[in-house]
């Protein structure tokens, strides 16, 4: 894939605002570029202690990612070309697992999965920043508050995430490995 147009495709930013290996929350969101669409999710430090205690995570966080990106995509897949993944954890990795993931997903082995490293190469701007970055932001700043409460700046699309959920595709993804 060394040229894309991207002009004739839908773009989709996937970004992270907080590391997951940070003992702080996390803001996971994807933008759709030219269309301003966005949905989002925030992993408190309270999950996040949790997943690490319960799953045994260790040092897996590009499997975790995967988990949250396949959560925040899975119902939109017509609504991209591309999914642009920024490099928060290791692509191949997050790749491999998100590939698991939607094995059995046409839709899905129909789109273009790139890092922002190759959409840096292909573009051929060594400075380009994802579109998602200030909007994962937000997600990880507001998330978490009260949906009662007035929401202040951009409305956000909240995904709701729990334990049980990373749970599931997290023994989901081992079963495909042992399987392999």
């Amino acid at each position: 894939m060394d040229k894309l147009d991207l002009s004739k495709k839908r773009v989709m930013h996937i970004d992270t605002s907080g590391k997951l290996y940070e003992r702080k929350d996390t803001g996971i969101a994807y933008k759709i570029i030219n269309r301003g669409e966005h949905k989002g999710l925030v992993l408190s430090i309270k999950s996040k202690k949790g997943l690490r205690k319960n799953l045994k995570i260790h040092k897996d966080f590009p499997r975790m990612y995967a988990i949250c990106i396949y959560y925040l995509i899975k119902d939109n897949l017509d609504d991209f070309d591309i999914l642009v993944i920024c490099a928060d954890e290791n692509f191949s990795h997050v790749k491999r697992y998100l590939d698991l993931l939607f094995k059995d997903e046409n839709k899905y082995s129909k789109k273009d999965i790139i890092s922002i490293y190759q959409l840096r190469k292909i573009s051929g701007n060594k400075s380009l920043k994802s579109y998602a970055d200030g909007i994962a932001n937000s997600y990880r700043r507001r998330g978490l508050k009260s949906i009662s409460k007035k929401q202040e700046g951009i409305p956000l699309n909240v995904f709701d995430i729990n334990y049980i959920k990373i749970k599931d595709k997290w023994l989901e993804i081992n079963e495909k490995l042992k399987n392999k």
